[in-house]
């Protein structure tokens, strides 16, 4: 069927609810609505479904039609359009802003977490003035600062593993810890 060949009487059938004459209605349109939004939205599915949407429009307010429907599908065809383009673009303002708070987000944990070149350098440096103030212990009071900080065993089981006293443990770690702080106070303010 033709545009041209939609008139009143069609309208009236289909505000009475005759699906045939709704069926004219959608043949002679759909083509032509199609273009029309397809100029506007450069996507087929998108303007098929605003099409078809407005024929769901059309056929709920059956009823309520009036002759000429021609300009009416336009300006609903342009409506649709602009209503899919602003929906599109409300979507993707809030998926850009979505990504800018994580990359924001990722950056300030990134930068909070990763340690400035100069602390790097900085951070080697200490550990090796440690390894040295460890060497300068006596072999007894290293070992058990090893066990104790780098191998995380508590004083119970040093003193267990080495056959001495747990009191002997706290006495060399108190030790180790006096004469480290001595050969390193220098860069306690690194440490601590």
């Amino acid at each position: 069927m033709q545009i041209e060949q939609i008139d009143e009487t069609i309208l009236k059938r289909i505000n009475l609810g005759d699906e045939k004459a709704f069926s004219m209605l959608y043949r002679a349109y759909y083509v032509y609505l199609n273009t029309i939004a397809l100029y506007y939205i450069n996507d087929e599915n998108v303007s098929r479904e605003i099409v078809n949407d407005i024929f769901l429009q059309v056929w709920n307010r059956r009823g309520s039609l009036t002759y000429p429907v021609h300009s009416y599908l336009i300006k609903a065809v342009q409506n649709g359009s602009i209503d899919h383009l602003r929906s599109e673009q409300s979507s993707q303002r809030a998926l850009e802003n979505h990504k800018k708070q994580f990359s924001i987000s990722y950056h300030e944990s990134y930068i909070r977490s990763t340690p400035q070149p100069l602390q790097y350098v900085e951070l080697r440096q200490a550990e090796e003035e440690i390894q040295k103030a460890l060497e300068q212990l006596p072999a007894k009071c290293r070992q058990i600062f090893t066990m104790y900080f780098y191998e995380n065993m508590t004083a119970e089981e040093i003193a267990k593993n080495m056959e001495i006293k747990v009191s002997t443990v706290r006495v060399q770690l108190k030790n180790a810890f006096d004469r480290i702080k001595k050969l390193l106070e220098h860069l306690l303010f690194l440490l601590f």
